[in-house]
């Protein structure tokens, strides 16, 4: 079985000859050209690669780039012109140092921005990637995040947000209902397109939210697009890569098929069995803490055997990933991984 076949029989509930095991390419490309990786693909790993089957397009809105040297840091800035005004950002060695949303104007011109923009399906782009990167990639339809967490994670930043939800919940609100809008168009597009795995790139973290918030915001949306997907064939998974405890009543309804990213504590708050107890009929796509990873190679691979074990079904609803920061010792800790997973075998 290659990795695209385990993970088809994984998604459909099923048990592969071996538990899956990937790697985001987002991750992965920061090495990709080192020799070391072909034997781990060999030995069943594979790469993950989220595409998106349709394209957007905002008209007379222009997005303008530049560098820039402060404190002896080198800071990337992205400005967007609009006919209603500008938006500013900025990051510092990827992580963004200034959202897009501040001040209430900025949601006026946001609210504008996303009110004009239009979707069109990008099939042929898709399949091509798809053969593009056989026999060890793996496309991933990604869809994107719902509404809140589009305003939470991307244009607004977690410490804004909860002084946003005070000071300007109607600019929230308003916002949301425009991106829920568009949700919607993505999912009718994704549900019409190729790609068996729909991911949905939540990175949901409970504390950030509370259980109020994710069944006011979250759970209608999950109920109202979510069985589109599924009955169009698709297998929807949410990037849930936090701290999940305080709502896992809340998620057990979600019409989620997999809860992808999940981690045990310390960076999650339920263990294996205590997820797999809550989500009894969920997939996990699981990643193993960076800190296993160093462990040595013995207790490394005891610990996958042990989470196999508290995680999985008989060997089915379970597969491993690196959807995180990968090992500084990837060479040495990740072969350990794939040698122990051939235990799993059938």
């Amino acid at each position: 079985m290659n990795i695209r076949e385990r993970l088809e029989l994984f998604w459909a509930g099923e048990r592969p000859d071996i538990i899956p095991y990937t790697i985001y390419q987002n991750e992965w490309r920061h090495t990709q050209n080192e020799p070391e990786w072909q034997p781990m693909f060999d030995a069943g790993l594979g790469v993950t690669w989220h595409v998106s089957p349709f394209r957007s397009e905002t008209k007379e809105v222009e997005y303008l780039n530049d560098e820039y040297s402060e404190n002896g840091e080198m800071y990337h800035r992205q400005t967007i012109k609009t006919p209603v005004g500008n938006l500013h950002q900025t990051w510092l060695n990827g992580w963004a140092r200034k959202h897009l949303l501040e001040t209430a104007d900025d949601y006026r011109v946001m609210l504008w921005i996303v009110r004009h923009t239009d979707y069109t399906a990008r099939y042929e782009e898709f399949l091509e990637m798809e053969r593009k990167i056989a026999p060890y990639g793996v496309a991933l339809s990604s869809i994107g995040r719902t509404p809140l967490q589009t305003i939470l994670v991307d244009l607004v930043g977690l410490e804004n947000f909860s002084l946003h939800l005070l000071d300007m919940k109607n600019e929230i609100e308003e916002l949301y209902e425009a991106l829920l809008v568009n949700f919607r168009k993505r999912v009718q597009i994704v549900a019409e397109g190729p790609g068996r795995f729909v991911s949905n790139l939540e990175n949901f973290t409970a504390e950030s939210l509370g259980p109020k918030r994710y069944e006011k915001y979250l759970l209608p949306v999950y109920n109202e697009c979510f069985p589109i997907l599924r009955q169009a064939g698709k297998i929807v998974g949410s990037h849930y890569d936090g701290r999940t405890a305080s709502c896992k009543r809340l998620i057990a309804q979600a019409p989620i098929d997999l809860i992808e990213s999940l981690t045990e504590p310390n960076e999650g708050d339920m263990p294996l069995e205590e997820a797999r107890a809550a989500w009894r009929d969920k997939l996990f796509w699981c990643n193993i803490r960076v800190g296993h990873y160093m462990l040595p190679p013995k207790k490394l691979h005891d610990k996958v055997l042990d989470m196999v074990q508290r995680g999985s079904e008989n060997g089915r609803l379970f597969a491993f990933e690196v959807s995180e920061q990968y090992p500084d010792n990837w060479r040495e800790s990740i072969p350990v991984v794939l040698e122990a997973l051939q235990e799993t075998r059938q």
